[in-house]
């Protein structure tokens, strides 16, 4: 009888080890399944932009990449606006600006869109998929006229599929259809800056997605801003953008001003009173 539960208490503990030697494996196997997925990524956008990348700098754009894609890499920022919200609220029936960091670097903004009242929740890095994780907390609460959105450049620079960077767009569109029904949303186009013009093709993929979508939605409008931005061979204009090559200056935003302000007003006459 002891003979047998010794064998049985030792047959245990080898099925044990067993099982969890299979498991590391198993787990092992699947990071290992799972980087080699970054990196065949990686280096299949690289090819559609035409680059070859050597593996030092398919793992440099491996951990970057992921940097730019984490869900939770802004929450601070969000933190920050909802501290200052209870501090201040912002006015309701304000025009929200909401978007990466072209909208958070608009230091003119409330004086280039004056007399309107104006809320700025740009955050630098932002993807789209940022701002529909966070807005129950920098989109409802404002209740706004109007919603002002850039987004989709850093999202495509991630390496993301334009076809799902758009998706994330129009989950958003349809969120705030659905709980902001008279709110308008104006979606400014991915603007060609100098640093990125080599991911145009695939820009131009969500520019055109928003643009068709804006022709069936009667609350939705598409600002191009692109053709002002480009010279006359259709190349990005430098002056327009500073040392980064990446952010405008003031010279761009005149751009982003004019063309942001007809819109509205076409909309809004009554709130440029």
């Amino acid at each position: 009888m002891y003979l047998f539960k010794h064998i049985n208490s030792s047959m245990t503990k080898r099925a044990s080890f067993y099982i969890i030697g299979i498991l590391f494996i198993l787990i092992l196997g699947g990071w290992f399944a799972y980087e080699r997925y970054w990196e065949y990524r990686v280096k299949e956008g690289a090819k559609a932009l035409g680059y070859e990348l050597n593996d030092e700098e398919v793992k440099y754009w491996v951990k970057r990449i992921r940097s730019y894609n984490k869900i939770d890499g802004f929450d601070e920022d969000i933190k920050e606006f909802v501290t200052q919200d209870k501090i201040t609220f912002p006015p309701t029936d304000g025009f929200l600006f909401i978007g990466s960091s072209s909208i958070r670097l608009w230091q003119s903004l409330e004086e280039d869109m004056s007399p309107l009242k104006v809320i700025n929740r740009g955050f630098g890095g932002a993807h789209t998929k940022h701002i529909n994780r966070h807005k129950d907390k920098i989109v409802f609460p404002y209740k706004p006229k109007a919603i002002v959105f850039f987004c989709g450049t850093n999202d495509i620079n991630g390496w993301n599929a334009p076809e799902d960077v758009f998706a994330e767009f129009e989950n958003f569109f349809n969120s705030v259809k659905e709980r902001l029904p008279k709110t308008m949303v104006f979606a400014i186009s991915i603007q060609p800056s100098p640093s990125r013009f080599d991911q145009r093709p695939r820009q131009q993929k969500w520019n055109e997605s928003v643009r068709n979508l804006a022709k069936k939605e009667a609350n939705l409008v598409f600002i191009d801003v692109s053709p002002p931005m480009l010279s006359a061979d259709n190349k990005p204009r430098p002056e327009l953008y500073t040392e980064d090559s990446l952010h405008m200056n003031q010279e761009g935003y005149k751009i982003w001003t004019k063309l942001v302000r007809e819109n509205l007003k076409e909309f809004f006459s009554d709130d440029f009173l």
